[in-house]
């Protein structure tokens, strides 16, 4: 099921000003897929979501693939 929403919430800085980051992608089903990473100093994490979300699509494409191939035999 492809993504059809990315969303991400930026944590407090730490000591040193990096930041952990919560993605959430949805599918078109609702269900829902969490990503969390870092801590990463200042960058564009809406590139960086954007990014992820189509590569997790692809990902989802393939698994969804090989499971269709593994049910026709």
């Amino acid at each position: 099921m492809p993504i059809v929403s990315s969303t991400h919430t930026v944590g407090h800085a730490q000591i040193d000003g990096r930041r952990y980051v919560e993605e959430t992608h949805t599918d078109e089903l609702g269900a829902k897929f969490v990503r969390t990473y870092g801590p990463v100093h200042e960058l564009d994490y809406v590139a960086v979501r954007t990014s992820y979300a189509q590569q997790f699509n692809d990902q989802l494409a393939e698994a969804e693939a090989a499971a269709l191939i593994g049910n026709e035999s």
